[in-house]
């Protein structure tokens, strides 16, 4: 198997748990930043339901916008919910780890003005949550930036019943809520650099499956919204057959690795792969390839 990376082609084309309380918290793609795949979809739990599931804003320094958050509650009983705003910090690989508002390496929201901070949903009824960016004229409004803002249940609890002396056992209640948690990126055109490299392009084999996998890391300042996708063509035959196309955000200083499965119907025989990167305001696209045998 040969590998060759990278060349580019000119293209046209510590809140270390945020609730202590027992409960379920709803969030996207159990937070590998948003889950570009599926697009702006809304959040839908209990017949309640966010939207839109995240923001890509694009402002200058010393410009100020609100945008509007929609909260719509389609149950029979009454909602409540608190809204904050946390900052997020990746590692290398993407996990993430919660932050204070202000606190995040690359915080969005301490430029941000979120209201109102609690809100009241009665049975279909919408109401919205509005949220103000407001870049400041000094050289940190160049950055890029992000935050989460959290609309969070609010649900009264039932008292206990303390045990009685000669009972040993402990009373526990257990209080269900969810949360929608609202991903908010900034990317100016100020950034200087929106890079985004191919650092391995390999075939994996799990078992009796085969896969390919694509590690891309953002060694640029901006964050990158990215296209990826493989084509494989039969070196025998000519027969080409594109994989999965896959949608994602990478922030500065992020690796991702996206892996994509050979179909057990590709044919036998002997293939050249090639792995694409196509990124959003970018003239260039990243690509490698390799070659491998369907056995």
């Amino acid at each position: 198997m040969t590998f060759q990376i990278p060349f580019q082609l000119r293209s046209n084309l510590k809140f270390k748990t945020l609730f202590l309380s027992l409960g379920l918290l709803v969030f996207s793609n159990g937070f590998t930043q948003d889950n570009p795949e599926k697009g702006n979809e809304d959040y839908k739990t209990e017949g309640v339901s966010v939207s839109p599931a995240h923001f890509h804003l694009n402002l200058k320094p010393r410009e100020i916008k609100t945008y509007e958050i929609t909260l719509k509650n389609d149950t029979k009983t009454e909602k409540k919910f608190k809204v904050n705003t946390y900052d997020f910090n990746m590692n290398g690989k993407g996990k993430s780890s919660f932050l204070p508002a202000g606190s995040g390496n690359y915080s969005l929201s301490e430029w941000l003005n979120v209201s109102p901070s609690f809100i009241e949903v009665k049975p279909n009824e919408q109401k919205v949550v509005k949220f103000t960016v407001s870049i400041p004229t000094d050289g940190t409004g160049n950055r890029a930036g992000w935050s989460i803002i959290m609309i969070e249940q609010e649900e009264p609890r039932n008292s206990l019943e303390p045990p009685k002396k000669s009972d040993a056992t402990v009373a526990l209640g257990v209080v269900p809520t969810f949360a929608f948690g609202v991903f908010v990126y900034q990317n100016p055109p100020t950034v200087s650099d929106n890079s985004v490299e191919i650092t391995n392009f390999t075939l994996v084999e799990r078992d009796t499956l085969k896969f390919i996998s694509i590690e891309a890391r953002n060694t640029g300042d901006g964050i990158a919204y990215c296209t990826s996708y493989i084509d494989l063509t039969n070196l025998i035959t000519g027969e080409q057959q594109r994989l999965l196309v896959k949608r994602f955000t990478i922030v500065p200083e992020l690796t991702r690795d996206f892996t994509f499965k050979i179909p057990s119907s590709l044919k036998k025989g002997k293939y050249l792969a090639v792995g694409v990167l196509d990124f959003e305001g970018s003239e260039e696209i990243q690509v490698a390839k390799m070659e491998f045998d369907k056995n």
